[in-house]
């Protein structure tokens, strides 16, 4: 059964990591900019975790810099989704894709076999999240971008999951990952729009966004923290409850449609969340 500190810390990164894409949706400027902002904040919190904890094993390094890169796709293809389509379609396919591949790769490259009820609700989480998330008249560039998006989330769980693994200590690493990952995409933003530009752009962003990226690295530690103590697949399913914050928050703050579907979809997602939670 996985620890009930490592369920705990993966629910509150759930509604953390809805909480700042709701953030990201529902701004009326420039979704990039946004980004970028964010990756400040990011690289903020990243900064005083590196001055707190110093640096990662030498060994950690090749899963930092992979997951750096893998971000850098993460955040172009989750920013274009969010401009072609809604955040309830968007959001919960790219989450809905990531728990079923990155289960089969732990399989593979950490020899982490799930138990029968973990296996049977990560497949159920997977499937409630496709549920509340597909939408036949979506347009297809918002489905071909959740799909990307989904598949760099596979990637940089695993790799994750596996560095902290190799370096013992969640602090250290998520610090110099937290700035590899935040500061490129932010740097690109700064240099394609211009110091000026980009400032005026950001002008008023400043507070929310800051916080945002720092609050989204410290939810995604809390995960990497809870991999440290439990398996990897089931642990990155049992984040993607996140659905649930996401699909109310889009319907009662941006006024999305939510489907009777999406709810029944919500319910299966509750259910394999319960699964993951209490089987051996």
């Amino acid at each position: 059964m996985i620890p009930l500190s490592a369920l705990a810390a993966t629910l509150l990164s759930a509604l953390i990591h809805a909480s700042w894409n709701l953030l990201l949706k529902g701004s009326a400027g420039d979704r990039l900019v946004d980004v970028a902002v964010m990756g400040l904040g990011g690289s903020l919190f990243g900064l005083v975790l590196i001055a707190l904890f110093g640096t990662p094993v030498p060994e950690a390094w090749p899963y930092v810099l992979a997951s750096s890169a893998i971000h850098l796709v993460y955040w172009t293809a989750l920013t274009k989704g969010y401009d072609a389509g809604d955040m309830s379609h968007v959001y919960t396919i790219a989450r809905g894709i990531a728990p079923a591949l990155v289960t089969v790769a732990a399989v593979v490259f950490a020899r982490e076999v799930p138990s029968w009820g973990q296996g049977v609700g990560v497949l159920a989480i997977s499937a409630g999240v496709m549920l509340v998330g597909v939408n036949r008249h979506a347009p297809l560039a918002a489905t071909g971008w959740a799909l990307l998006t989904g598949a760099a989330i596979a990637g940089y769980s695993l790799v994750d999951a596996l560095g902290v693994r190799v370096n013992a200590d969640v602090f250290s690493y998520k610090g110099w990952g937290a700035v590899f990952t935040f500061l490129p995409i932010s740097l690109f933003v700064i240099a394609r729009r211009g110091p000026a530009g980009f400032a005026a752009a950001a002008a008023g962003r400043w507070r929310q966004g800051l916080f945002a990226g720092g609050i989204s690295s410290a939810g995604f530690m809390l995960v990497l923290w809870a991999q440290m103590r439990a398996p990897i697949g089931p642990i990155t399913a049992l984040r993607e409850t996140s659905v649930l914050f996401g699909a109310a928050a889009a319907a009662l703050l941006l006024k999305e449609q939510v489907t009777p579907r999406r709810w029944a979809g919500a319910l299966v997602v509750c259910a394999g969340a319960m699964l993951i939670g209490f089987s051996g």
